[in-house]
């Protein structure tokens, strides 16, 4: 007998045992000798799948113990991410695990909801599908969210067979003014990949690259490549918009300019660019198609029109002339669609006079996103469901009832009796609670499917977990309603499979595997794409878009932009997203409605009063708060809560500021309105308090973000010899070379092989907060909610920073906020049981078993980093499958805050003392510094002096966050470097 057949035998007995005496006989017990083959206990496995919380399609590798994923993180290979992920990206695992999501099909009686099994749920679309066919052609209609080409192609197939037309692509966020732009002076509409990271100068008019346009991790990636300081150079960041976004927060110059005057501003800028003699060089048919443009568009009219002084417009005319490889981008999602009709095709035009060649822009590899149909297409599906009497409509994951302006309209519509409606969801939210079929479908995380991120790669999925539901793949219920004879294979997977094989030279079960492996196929170099040749007749249709745009309001006007943290409203509901606090107002929860501080104090209105907003299509009521990157008549929403019926923590919080703007859409581009003129804005009696986390928005001169301005780097500061003033204080790394006999009383701490640090390099700090909600799911941490957060109860380890400029308040920093891990830690001082503790690779450990819940240590801890238990977290299941179990999950009464991932450097020891080696430097990697798209933080040990940290530490901008105080932190900070343009 082998030694396998023996565990066989023990286990069988084992589990007979066991389950004799348990009272909960219907339970399955299960060994580790039943596990799959690549499966050990205790030990992780990696699978590469891709992320679908956006249309951008990032690479994710799944880590999974024991057949439940606890984690999500960047695939390297991936070329749009190279193994990052934003906030979003790092929250889809609760989705997967929420416990709000359906696990049976939902079926619609008069008495409410029915649960039905899988089997019988499939069965009843079939039989709807067929009666629908013999009513006759065009019976049947589909909506569906973005999806790969094996995917579409399968529902196109479907839909033929049916007799109807090709399914709706419904994308809240479709880039409809971009396209129509393309399509004008390109011919076809397109998104091409922009090389963000090869320009010198970048001028932006609204489009929010950091947060949701198109492919933001990998912009954000880009942009630093060019803006992030390096070797006494660093690109130049111009945006000119209503609204400051985060990504205008990191801009070196936002210029604010009234709601819908951005197409003025650029055509005075191409003035500007064709007069100047020393400039380029423009084509002769382009200038004189340019010169019939820009007429009318002098400075001082372009002041007149838009707010922007003469003197701004030619400041940002210089930067584009002097520029070696400039790129202009048009308008963000936040604009109307006339608006950003103009912008985007003036865009285009100032590209074009800057470089005819557009180098910057890459035709071969284009977003997946433009596949998305018009909102004028959508709207036309709706109004199309009476007119051609359809019997059977077919909803894959999309939420139009919340996510379009007329929701009501929609929820209407569907909601009649006269046709069977069929959601493919995992929720019930405003659309499918319309819906007479609910089917839960696998996830991203469960599924075999294959995903274009672009035109130039192909990326797969699989199912990296175990199943916690028997949903079915959406593609095999849909090969289902095919004849057997016309099915294209015999299950989604093989049609998967022999898509993805389709363009390899050898359809082999190991390219299979290999393409699997990596997560998809990225070619090595990208494949070079002619520039389409400019259509010049273009110029004509911007002529007229010029015409046709209303004079800019001189009323308050509505801005709805779409969330960095939820999206469209799609991630509304996950418990990590709305904890985390919007970075530029640091507000979580809430949905604040945004106002100028010159308006408010016109009006009255103080933070958290209540103010009511009305415009011609309905009324929304919420908190105020005063921000300061606005135009004074520009009053901003952000777009993602507000949800009527989407699970236990969106249901009823926010506001939805699409309730305000109008359903009509531009007649050339078919592109909505994301803003609108308000009839009015009047302040409540009641007043919020505000769940902030921040205190102060200025550092208040303590050095906690100070920054530094290009040509000072390096220069000895004006104070003169380093001293121990708070402006002169030297810096006091967490090493023998820190302590000074002349400062210091007790000797430097003894450290055994290593001394961890962390270099945060706030230059590169965006303040995205993917690393926030990185480290909520590397450490179990805790959800605490609204009314906890207004007491001050927040649990994150890691906090994003604002920090504004008190002599221009639309200047912000970030800063990366989490334990400093002290070499001279007051939090060790005065604890009464020695609960945190000074390791010998100098952590400031948590003992939790140690800690009694005095709070001492919080309140000698300077920067406030500590969080105490004031409850034992709950984490509903299946929530709770997300739980890493490396890492203790703290009880009431217990003190925590970062530990560096402890647990990943004990990983790297074992991994270092089974090959009888040190850990080599970047080996470990915290979650914060894992996902962060910019490369803003950087971790290793100070005693190799060969490691990157201990090369960044010597940095001139290298500090301390209040080194005066002499805690000697191991969190070194690299100012930012500031630019006048």
């Amino acid at each position: 007998m082998n030694r396998r057949t023996f565990l066989k035998i023990t286990s069988m007995g084992s589990v007979a045992f066991a389950a004799g005496c348990s009272a909960k006989t219907e339970d399955n017990l299960f060994t580790m000798v039943q596990a799959t083959e690549d499966m050990v206990t205790g030990r992780a496995n990696w699978y590469a799948s891709t992320c679908r919380e956006c249309p951008a399609g990032c690479g994710v590798l799944a880590k999974n113990r024991e057949g439940r994923v606890i984690k999500l993180e960047g695939n390297p290979l991936h070329p749009v991410n190279r193994g990052t992920l934003c906030i979003r990206g790092q929250a889809a695992l609760q989705g997967v695990y929420h416990p709000d999501r359906l696990t049976l099909p939902q079926l619609k009686t008069k008495d409410g909801w029915e649960s039905l099994p899988y089997y019988k749920a499939a069965e009843l679309v079939a039989k709807q599908f067929r009666a629908a066919i013999d009513k006759g052609d065009g019976r049947v209609a589909m909506l569906t969210e973005t999806v790969g080409r094996t995917q579409l192609d399968l529902f196109a197939t479907v839909m033929q067979h049916a007799g109807a037309a090709a399914p709706v692509v419904f994308e809240p966020l479709a880039y409809e003014a971009l396209k129509f732009a393309h399509t004008e002076l390109c011919g076809a509409p397109i998104l091409p990949s922009l090389h963000l990271d090869q320009a010198d100068v970048l001028v932006g008019f609204g489009a929010d690259f950091l947060e949701t346009w198109l492919s933001p991790v990998e912009y954000a990636r880009k942009f630093k490549a060019m803006h992030g300081y390096k070797k006494d150079d660093k690109g130049r960041f111009l945006q000119v918009s209503p609204f400051q976004s985060l990504t205008g927060a990191n801009a070196d110059r936002w210029i604010a300019c009234r709601p819908g005057s951005e197409p003025a501003v650029i055509m005075g800028l191409i003035q500007i660019v064709m007069g100047d003699a020393n400039g380029r060089r423009i084509d002769g048919k382009l200038l004189s198609a340019l010169a019939d443009l820009t007429g009318d568009h002098t400075p001082e009219a372009v002041a007149k029109i838009s707010g922007v002084s003469p003197k701004d417009l030619t400041a940002i005319a210089r930067q584009l002339i002097a520029a070696r490889r400039p790129l202009v981008l048009g308008a963000g999602a936040a604009s109307s669609g006339k608006a950003a009709v103009a912008t985007e095709l003036a865009a285009l035009f100032l590209n074009l006079a800057l470089d005819p060649a557009l180098p910057l822009f890459d035709f071969a590899s284009r977003h997946r996103v433009e596949i998305a149909d018009r909102r004028a297409a959508v709207n036309d599906f709706f109004d199309n469901l009476q007119k051609n009497d359809v019997k059977l409509v077919l909803l894959n994951n999309i939420n139009p009832v919340f996510t379009l302006p007329d929701g009501g309209r929609i929820a209407k519509i569907l909601g009649e009796r006269k046709r069977f409606v069929v959601a493919f969801d995992n929720f019930l939210n405003e659309t499918t609670a319309q819906a007479d079929l609910i089917i839960p479908v696998q996830m991203a995380l469960e599924t075999w499917d294959a995903y274009e991120s672009n035109t130039a790669s192909l990326a797969t999925l699989q199912p990296a977990m175990g199943r916690i539901n028997r949903a079915p793949a959406i593609g095999d219920l849909f090969l289902d309603l095919l004849p057997a004879e016309k099915r294209p294979a015999e299950n989604y997977q093989a049609l998967v499979t022999r898509t993805v094989l389709a363009d390899e030279a050898k359809s082999t079960t190991a390219a299979w595997l290999k393409t699997v492996q990596q997560g998809g196929r990225f070619a090595d170099t990208a494949s070079a794409a002619n520039t389409p040749q400019p259509n010049l007749k273009a110029a004509a249709t911007l002529k007229r878009c010029l015409a046709d745009l209303p004079a800019p309001y001189n009323t308050l006007t509505l801005l709805a932009p779409p969330s960095i943290r939820f999206f469209d409203g799609r991630g509304a509901n996950r418990p990590w997203l709305i904890e985390t606090p919007d970075p530029l107002t640091q507000i979580p929860w809430q949905t604040p409605v945004l106002i100028h501080p010159e308006t408010m104090a016109a009006g009255g209105i103080k933070d958290g009063d209540r103010v009511t907003l009305k415009t011609e299509a309905g009324t929304i009521e919420a908190p105020a708060y005063g921000y300061a990157g606005l135009f004074p008549q520009a009053i901003v929403v952000p777009t993602g809560q507000g949800h009527t019926g989407f699970g236990r923590w969106a249901s009823g919080q926010g506001v939805n500021p699409l309730a305000l703007l109008a359903a009509a859409t531009d007649p050339d581009a078919g592109a909505p309105a994301f803003a609108t003129v308000l009839s009015s804005l009047e302040k409540r009696r009641q007043h919020d308090q505000l769940a902030i986390t921040s205190g102060s928005r200025t550092a208040l001169h303590r050095k906690i973000a100070p920054t530094v301005a290009m040509d000072e780097i390096g220069h000895r500061d004006a104070h003169g010899e380093p001293a121990l003033t708070m402006d002169t204080f030297p810096l006091t790394p967490p090493t023998p070379e820190g302590y000074d006999p002349k400062r210091d009383i007790y000797p430097p701490h003894d450290h055994a092989g290593y001394r961890w640090a962390m270099i945060v390099d706030v230059d590169r700090c965006i303040g995205c907060s993917a690393c926030v909600a990185a480290c909520y799911a590397e450490n179990n941490i805790g959800i605490v909610g609204e009314q906890r957060i207004i007491e001050g109860r927040e649990m994150a380890w890691l906090q994003i920073q604002r920090y504004h400029d008190p002599a221009d308040m639309a200047r912000m920093t970030f800063l990366p906020m989490m334990c400093q891990h002290c070499d001279n830690a007051p939090c060790e001082a005065v604890c009464p049981v020695y609960a945190p503790h000074h390791s010998k690779e100098g952590l400031n450990n948590q003992i939790y078993n140690r800690c009694i819940g005095t709070r001492f240590c919080a309140q000698n801890c300077p920067y406030k980093v500590r969080r105490f238990n004031w409850f034992d977290w709950k984490w509903p299941e299946p929530l709770n499958m997300q739980l890493n179990p490396w890492v203790t999950v703290r009880s009431k009464g217990v003190m925590e805050k970062c530990s560096f991932c402890v647990q990943r450097i004990k990983r790297a020891h074992n991994a270092a003392k089974n090959e009888k080696r040190a850990i080599r430097d970047g080996e470990v990697v915290p979650a914060c510094a894992q996902t962060c798209p910019t490369g803003a933080l950087t971790f290793g040990s100070l005693m190799d002096p060969d490691s990157r940290v201990s090369r960044m530490i010597k940095d001139p901008r290298a500090y301390q966050v209040m080194g005066y105080l002499n805690t000697k932190p191991a969190v070194i900070y690299l100012k930012k470097v500031v630019q006048e343009v």
